[in-house]
């Protein structure tokens, strides 16, 4: 085995979003380098536990499943302890996807005990409105991450970050000598097609994501519904949320008058479906006013690239320089920026649109290739199995 792997989801588990895809994805990568791998993650999923025979990685990769039950969301389950403390004395190096979840933490704890080299990817985790909102209004969870988490991350070989707002709030919990891996997530392009652009008049706009405050779609819809002309239509799909901002984004797909589309949860193959009938996806995540949270990178944005979609994405993630390379629009986290960036999504012209397409797509397959990615992440990983690495910055990949 060259390197074991811990995650709280996997894939085809439903339900979990990004943090389960990453995972799939860079060690697809990593097997068809012909890596010998062991994967270890909980069998939970919305729609029932996974089976073994579920999950496919590749040849050369081992994957086990532990029972996951209780505190599904966080990977609870006993199983998880033999199992991951078989993986991390045997593993020569071990790469963790995610913190403060149930198989994370045991998985840190287990190799700084064992002295065991590992990487963290924190996926979001420590963003600097997050860590806030912890330190302010979750004083248990915040003495978990004092007490486990920030100890752990700086036994680390390197934190590995998506973004450089991701990277900042690293900084701001671990100082300003944390070791950090700045690499951007990848996405396999090969399978996904390229189609022409939706016939019929209006722009037609797609969210994917869940309906939650931290994607910002209320904020956004609250804006499109202002500047939108009669033949525009907005399509939703994700899983959603009980709760106040559910109701609240119901309201605003009434009011739409059938302008709105709510799809709920989509396969792989009906999201593509979605993008294809789309002009623009969009990813107004950081929107909202109260709390102003944000994810750290945006997965989908990377996906409706591959099919050929521009996007409008809101400022401070890691798609600011979109514009600039002429795949979409980037707009300040106010409703008059996002007006502003509808319109001009509205003005656009078919070889404009064309032309936004396609250096999309000629952007994903250059820069967000997840082989050469997952090459980034490995020379770093088997470079520090047998030297300590110095307190500097590992890598920086920039996006330009």
């Amino acid at each position: 085995m060259n390197i074991g792997i811990v995650t709280t989801h996997i894939p085809p588990a439903k339900g979990y979003g990004g943090v389960a895809v990453t995972a799939s994805v860079l060690t697809k990568a990593w097997a068809e380098r012909g890596h010998k791998l062991t994967l270890l993650a909980s069998d939970e999923s919305t729609d029932g536990r996974l089976r073994l025979e579920q999950v496919q990685l590749g040849a050369t990769v081992e994957v086990k499943l532990y029972r996951c039950y209780g505190f599904r969301r966080w990977g609870f389950g006993f199983g998880a302890i033999p199992l991951l403390l078989d993986l991390c004395l045997r593993s020569p190096v071990v790469y963790i996807h995610g913190i403060a979840t149930w198989p994370s933490t045991l998985a840190a704890v287990f190799c700084t005990l064992l002295r065991r080299p590992f990487m963290v990817a924190v996926h979001g985790g420590l963003m600097p409105e997050h860590v806030d909102l912890i330190r302010r209004q979750k004083p248990h969870k915040w003495l978990f991450y004092r007490w486990l988490t920030f100890p752990t991350l700086h036994r680390a070989i390197a934190v590995h970050c998506t973004s450089d707002t991701e990277a900042e709030g690293v900084r701001n919990v671990l100082g300003k000598d944390a070791r950090i891996l700045l690499v951007p997530n990848g996405i396999d392009s090969r399978d996904i097609k390229v189609e022409h652009a939706p016939a019929g008049a209006g722009v037609q706009l797609c969210f994917l994501g869940h309906v939650q405050q931290e994607k910002g779609i209320n904020a956004f819809i609250k804006a499109w519904l202002k500047v939108k002309n009669p033949e525009d239509r907005l399509a939703v799909a994700g899983r959603s949320v009980d709760g106040a901002y559910f109701e609240e984004f119901q309201a605003l797909v009434e009011q739409a008058q059938g302008a709105i589309s709510y799809r709920g949860y989509l396969a792989k193959d009906e999201v593509l479906e979605l993008l294809a009938a789309s002009h623009f996806l969009v990813l107004p995540s950081g929107l909202e006013e109260a709390g102003g949270m944000r994810e750290n990178f945006g997965n989908v944005v990377a996906e409706a690239m591959a099919a050929g979609r521009p996007v409008l994405v809101a400022k401070g993630l890691a798609w600011d320089h979109l514009e600039s390379v002429g795949i979409g629009y980037v707009f300040d986290r106010t409703e008059a920026s996002v007006c502003e960036v509808l319109r001009k999504a509205q003005a656009l012209d078919g070889p404009s649109w064309e032309q936004m397409s396609w250096n999309g797509r000629k952007y994903v397959e250059q820069q967000l290739d997840p082989i050469r990615l997952g090459d980034r992440v490995w020379q770093v990983l088997t470079k520090h199995q047998q030297k300590k690495l110095p307190k500097q910055r590992v890598e920086e990949a920039r996006y330009d």
